[in-house]
């Protein structure tokens, strides 16, 4: 009750009132590695109201601390991101924890999209930019193998749930319509994968373009395809989250007329 849904596999500890044997804190460490910016696992701490500031949550950082050693790992993480200027925040400060990254939440209207991208593909298409054999289909058409492999090899992510949104099913599944795939032949090169909110909007869950062809024509065709999809289904704006390393895609959110919906941050604490 103290942590919410942590994970299966989760390491757990409570700090209890000795003179009422009452649960007064607890802790978990997740241990699913996070890589970067070094490899740590994720934490998650939690002391009732009355009982805090009396050092309880330091002693409960301790275990996690060693057990996280045990496993190799040099940092351990906020297991969730915190909005900038929470009481959470704050808290996870008080344990020696710092920012390790920004995530940035934006909505988007869909309107700006093909007034600006159609004109940059027409040009690429009159410099013959485009492979021929390129082509873009909804990802009820595509070979979700494929696009699995593409997730996991430039985002990560859990497997056995990316299978599951790919095939449509559970919480967050990938949209069959509006979530589009780039090929060029048979070999999947790009991705952008959504998910439904609202009758309106859509959330972008990810944007993929293999190394080779990002920032040029694959990038404008998926998301004018994308958007295209997302309209003929009546979904008016984009919703997705942007992180430090996506600079472009924070100017380009700007440039379109994109608000920035909310700001949070994940910490950590490394040795």
């Amino acid at each position: 009750m103290l942590l919410g849904a942590a994970a299966a596999d989760a390491q757990q500890w409570v700090a209890v009132d000795g003179g009422h044997r009452l649960v007064v804190g607890a802790a978990a460490l997740v241990t699913t590695p996070r890589l970067t910016p070094v490899a740590g696992y994720g934490a998650l701490v939690h002391v009732i109201p009355p009982c805090r500031g009396k050092g309880i949550g330091r002693a409960l950082l301790e275990p996690l601390q060693q057990a996280a050693r045990e496993l190799g790992g040099r940092a351990l993480y906020a297991a969730r991101r915190v909005d900038v200027g929470s009481d959470e925040m704050a808290g996870w400060r008080r344990l020696g924890f710092s920012i390790c990254e920004t995530v940035k939440e934006h909505e988007l209207p869909l309107e700006r999209f093909e007034p600006r991208l159609a004109p940059m593909l027409a040009w690429f298409r009159r410099h013959k930019s485009i492979p021929a054999e390129a082509r873009i289909v909804p990802l009820f058409l595509a070979d979700r193998q494929q696009v699995l492999q593409l997730h996991m090899a430039h985002l990560g992510g859990d497997r056995a749930s990316l299978e599951r949104r790919l095939a449509g099913q559970g919480e967050g599944a990938f949209h069959g319509r509006y979530s589009r795939v780039l090929l060029i032949g048979d070999r999947v090169i790009g991705c952008i994968l959504a998910h439904g909110e609202s009758p309106t909007a859509a959330v972008v869950d990810a944007v993929i373009v293999a190394p080779e062809y990002r920032g040029g024509w694959a990038n404008v065709w998926l998301k004018l395809e994308a958007t295209r999809g997302a309209q003929e289904l009546g979904i008016t704006h984009f919703r997705f989250a942007t992180f430090d390393r996506y600079g472009d895609t924070r100017r380009f959110t700007e440039k379109f007329g994109g608000v920035t919906t909310r700001t949070s941050v994940l910490m950590y604490r490394a040795w």
